[in-house]
């Protein structure tokens, strides 16, 4: 059975008439009857009761008709979806992010696509930095979001984001009513923060900041997920130090405090594969890169 054939069918379905069928249709009459007659013998059934007066669907036909109609409509979507898919206007695209990024990057990107590209459809993994890297280089995802600088060959970065750091402590900790708390203040305090293994750059960026403060922290947890990590503190197991935007993220009982004299900056960027970037993604990335590069 070919489309042509079911095309066919449904114009002589629609007429009840093999005369008006075969002028729209552009072909003689005889032919199109063989051809009804031919999809009639495949199938093993009748579709239509003839008489001399009248054309009329029998119940096969009726369902035949039904069906041959979605399948065109389903036909002639997936032909529309696969040239928005050509122009890079619609299907999936598959992005890795690190935790941070959904309080920051992420929901004005998503609220965007979604109103210029409503056909493109995100799939969002949270991932730490290495795994994004793995996952982009074997194809697993389109795109990351990463903390930087970093190094991964064969990969590209775009820049997103640049803010400043904040001091987290919990509602109840000592010094969470000092007006300016001071970090040298919090040298011999427990410190909760990333593992090195999954976020290096973050972590040595937070190194350097206690550092040029006169102490090194004393870690007593690390943690790859952020959600863990403010648990741990609103919990009082130590404080930490994160990017300002995560503030907006949790209603935990938690004290934020931006450290605006610190010179160091968290940033955040996109990451691609250059070499298996389909043109869905391309479409997405182009989006981020009109993004403003916020600072705070």
């Amino acid at each position: 059975m070919e489309l042509r054939h079911l095309r066919y069918f449904l114009m002589v379905a629609e007429e009840l008439h093999f005369g008006r069928a075969a002028e729209r249709l552009a072909i003689k009459q005889p032919p199109l009857s063989r051809q009804i007659m031919n999809l009639e013998s495949e199938l093993g059934v009748r579709l239509f009761d003839r008489s001399h007066r009248r054309v009329t669907l029998t119940p096969s036909g009726r369902y035949l008709k039904d069906a041959a109609t979605n399948l065109f409509a389903q036909t002639e979507l997936i032909r529309n979806t696969v040239g928005l898919m050509k122009e890079g206007m619609a299907g999936v695209v598959r992005i890795g992010y690190v935790g941070s990024a959904m309080h920051s990057i992420l929901p004005g990107l998503l609220r965007e696509l979604s109103e210029r590209y409503p056909e493109i459809h995100p799939e969002f993994f949270e991932l730490d930095n290495d795994t994004q890297i793995r996952e982009l280089t074997s194809g697993l995802i389109d795109i990351g979001f990463v903390r930087t600088p970093l190094h991964a060959e064969g990969l590209a970065l775009l820049a997103v984001l640049e803010e400043t750091f904040s001091l987290v402590l919990s509602a109840d900790h000592r010094l969470a009513a000092d007006p300016d708390i001071s970090l040298d203040a919090l040298a011999d305090e427990p410190y909760v923060g990333f593992c090195r293994e999954c976020a290096p750059s973050l972590a040595d960026q937070i190194l350097k900041i206690c550092n040029d403060a006169g102490f090194s922290p004393r870690i007593v947890h690390s943690t790859s997920q952020l959600n863990a990590l403010l648990r741990l503190v609103e919990s009082g197991f130590g404080y930490s130090i994160v990017p300002t935007s995560v503030r907006s993220g949790y209603n935990l009982n938690l004290r934020f405090v931006e450290l605006v004299h610190v010179p160091h900056r968290a940033q955040l960027s996109a990451i691609y594969n250059p070499q298996l970037l389909s043109s869905t993604a391309k479409t997405v990335l182009d989006l981020i890169e009109q993004t403003p590069k916020n600072s705070a």
